[in-house]
């Protein structure tokens, strides 16, 4: 038997509940207390496997906190503030990293002040038409 183009060979699709998902869907909730209870007596015995499935579901993981840290950013343009920060990355007061991420932050003010400037010239010019 040949199927017609554009027509499906199983216009009802499948069944309900027959896809190999919703099965270990419908046996994990009348079997969820006895498996997690294994799971547990697995990880109190040793088997770090389980203790570390068990505890990335339950408890969250732990993110590194950085303290802040005070540097100066002498001057009073953008200019002179990039400088005092790769003073500080030079003199092992701030992290390279946290260089580039104080940096990145100096270019996005940049930008901002950028287009504040360009809305004030072009409000000025509709102004005088």
């Amino acid at each position: 038997m040949a199927f017609q183009k554009g027509i499906s060979g199983n216009p009802k699709g499948r069944p309900p509940g027959t896809t190999l998902a919703s099965r270990l869907r419908k046996m994990m909730t009348t079997e969820l207390d006895d498996i997690l209870e294994a799971m547990a007596e697995k990880a109190k015995s040793g088997d770090t496997a389980a203790a570390s499935l068990l505890l990335s579901r339950v408890v969250p993981v732990i993110k590194p906190i950085q303290e802040p840290i005070k540097i100066d950013l002498a001057g009073e343009s953008l200019t002179d503030k990039a400088a005092s920060i790769l003073n500080a990355v030079s003199t092992g007061t701030l992290s390279a990293m946290d260089g580039k991420a104080l940096l990145d932050s100096l270019g996005a003010v940049a930008k901002i002040i950028e287009i504040d400037d360009l809305i004030k010239r072009v409000q000025a010019l509709e102004e005088r038409k």
